[in-house]
């Protein structure tokens, strides 16, 4: 959904999107439904967008591999800017961002992409580590039962250490 810069009012534009084409299905398993509103402000050649979403996404446990549901809620602010010339246009090979540039998305033409926009921010949503539980086990490393689910025999066998020795002669007295 292209909203170009001409089509924001001097007030700005508020959307409630309720089409789920945005939603990156192809990448990301969801449950129910998903939610979005954004507000976009123009001033000259950038367009401040504030939004938030919400859905239901099915990830997989770092530590179990099991799937589990985990509900995604974001708020953003992002700033876009058609730039008509300067060094992205020119043709310079490179150029140096400043900070001001670090947060600015550069657009190609004069119109938001909201659904490759919000599409983004679920991404940017999601968890760097992906638990189902903080109290999660994981998988044994030994025999790869789930230790959530029961606990393997693993530990119980005597190892074939080279060091176990030296524990004996801590029992040794002078």
């Amino acid at each position: 959904m292209k909203v170009r810069f001409d089509e924001i009012p001097a007030d700005g534009l508020r959307l409630t999107i309720t089409d789920e084409a945005w939603f990156p299905d192809h990448e990301l398993e969801r449950r129910g439904k998903v939610a979005a509103a954004v507000v976009l402000r123009r001033d000259g050649n950038r367009v401040f967008v504030e939004g938030s979403l919400s859905v239901t996404v099915v990830l997989t446990c770092d530590r179990c591999l099991e799937p589990f549901a985990r509900e995604l809620v974001e708020d953003f602010q992002v700033d876009c800017e058609f730039a008509e010339s300067g060094p992205f246009l020119d043709g310079a090979d490179e150029h140096e961002i400043d900070a001001a540039e670090m947060d600015t998305i550069m657009l190609d033409e004069p119109a938001v992409e909201l659904y490759e926009l919000l599409a983004e921010q679920v991404f940017l949503a999601m968890p760097a580590r992906m638990l189902c539980a903080d109290e999660c086990r994981g998988l044994c490393s030994g025999c790869g039962i789930d230790l959530n689910k029961g606990q393997c025999r693993c530990g119980t066998k005597e190892s074939a250490s080279p060091f176990k020795v030296l524990a004996g002669l801590k029992d040794i007295k002078k």
